[in-house]
């Protein structure tokens, strides 16, 4: 055969043969030599030259096609018929040929051999999905336990404040083999020291309060001997004092 491995050497009194070929194998052609140059060979029925290749017999992904060599003996009487058992494997291949996020700065560049990486996202990102891409076409893919199509995006992912969140991207081969890259998402934390807005309990400001302006003038009635200030923060994880407490 072109191609495939034999569960034994060829004798010319044993009959019957198994050969395994790799997944991406999808055809072979066998090649028969007769003993005696007035014998005649048949090829799944169809008449072959000795010693000459047949034509090419399709193999069926994870199934074993059965193919017949039919030797006749130049007295047309005698015959003697060799069969080869071709397995065409299933795929190995459970890995990615792309992985990409919605959002965020990868730590390195998507590598189909690489399983781990870091991604860093603004504050601003509360989710993001996930867009894997299988390298050979009967894979299937899971993120975070959650059948994906190949090449389309996952289910949105919230992430979490100031920690990592942990993304799993499962492959599962053609043969049940699997790969598993995974992805640490970091949401920074808010760097917004802003206030969206600042109140006193008395008194006219020399201005309207503007979040990016710092400093004000407060006017008061000589009967007001105190007052409260009232900020509130622009961004709801900031912290705030008032003179210090």
């Amino acid at each position: 055969a072109s191609a495939g491995t034999w569960s034994e050497a060829f004798s010319s009194g044993t009959g019957d043969y198994e050969v395994t070929v790799e997944n991406a194998v999808a055809s072979v052609t066998v090649t028969p030599t007769v003993a005696h140059s007035g014998a005649k060979v048949t090829v799944n029925g169809a008449s072959v030259t000795s010693g000459s290749s047949s034509e090419a017999i399709s193999l069926s992904v994870g199934a074993t096609t059965t193919i017949t060599v039919d030797v006749t003996a130049e007295d047309g009487i005698a015959t003697k018929t060799y069969t080869l058992k071709v397995t065409r494997e299933k795929s190995k291949d459970a890995t990615l040929s792309n992985l990409t996020t919605s959002a965020g700065t990868w730590s390195e560049a998507f590598s189909s051999g690489t399983g781990d990486y870091e991604v860093t996202v603004e504050n601003a990102v509360a989710s993001l999905s996930v867009t894997p891409t299988v390298t050979h076409s009967n894979a299937r893919v899971t993120v975070n336990g959650t059948p994906v199509t190949s090449g389309s995006a996952s289910e949105a992912i919230t992430l979490v404040v100031g920690a990592k969140t942990p993304i799993s991207v499962v492959v599962t081969a053609e043969d049940g083999s699997t790969k598993t890259y995974t992805i640490q998402v970091t949401r920074a934390k808010s760097s917004d020291a802003t206030l969206s807005n600042l109140t006193t309990s008395a008194g006219t400001w020399n201005k309207a309060f503007a979040s990016e302006t710092g400093d004000y003038e407060l006017t008061v009635e000589n009967a007001v001997a105190s007052v409260t200030v009232t900020p509130t923060v622009a961004h709801s994880g900031a912290k705030v004092t008032v003179n210090g407490a």
